[in-house]
């Protein structure tokens, strides 16, 4: 039983690997806003560039890094790891932001971005010192985005159900986490923490 706990463990980890966070929320605000009436090839556009910039070109830095030796596994388990792939998620985020002001995006979408690589500085400091959970700090954003929607009216219905969906998520990969001794609970805890403050904050302050 234990076993197969932690390969479904493994899985949603997998599924829910925090390089994917931010094709995942903009996702969601094209599906749950207005944006939903976008011309579908702008949304597709702004969905493959994020994918890029956030997770292809950070996957490729860290795949780079493990095979001259700079980090010791690809996972990053060890938080002595995560510093440069941090750095370069980052940088991702910021220029997938960047794109998004460019092609007239609207400012809260830019803005949830920015949110979400600033959690992301938050957690390279922290992780100096502590090994913060990377994927809560993701999760904590996606449900940034669905409260975000919620909060402002901009999002379709009330989104009650999509933002209890999303915290239920949220507690599965953090169990998932804790199953896999990856962390513990306050790291769990302060991930989700960031990710959520962090990534609601900038579009609630610049919508």
């Amino acid at each position: 039983m234990e076993k197969n706990l932690k390969y479904i463990a493994k899985a949603v980890s997998g599924i829910f690997m925090p390089l994917m966070s931010g094709t995942y929320a903009v996702i969601l605000a094209m599906l749950l806003s207005y944006l939903a009436y976008s011309p579908l090839k702008a949304k597709l556009v702004v969905m493959l560039v994020t994918f890029l910039g956030t997770c292809i070109v950070p996957v490729i830095a860290i795949f780079v890094l493990w095979k001259i030796g700079v980090v010791k596994e690809p996972a990053l388990n060890s938080r002595r790891d995560r510093m440069i792939p941090y750095m370069v998620t980052i940088a991702g985020y910021l220029a997938v932001a960047v794109y998004t002001h460019v092609v007239n995006a609207p400012l809260w979408l830019t803005m949830t971005l920015v949110g979400a690589a600033t959690a992301l500085i938050v957690d390279t400091v922290i992780n100096v010192w502590w090994k913060i959970s990377g994927h809560m700090t993701g999760m904590g954003g996606l449900c940034a985005v669905i409260f975000f929607l919620m909060l402002s009216g901009l999002g379709f219905d009330t989104l009650d159900w999509e933002f209890l969906l999303a915290i239920g998520l949220a507690g599965v990969v953090g169990t998932s986490r804790l199953l896999l001794s990856r962390h513990s609970l306050w790291q769990v805890v302060a991930g989700f923490g960031i990710g959520f403050f962090m990534t609601l904050a900038f579009p609630w302050l610049f919508n």
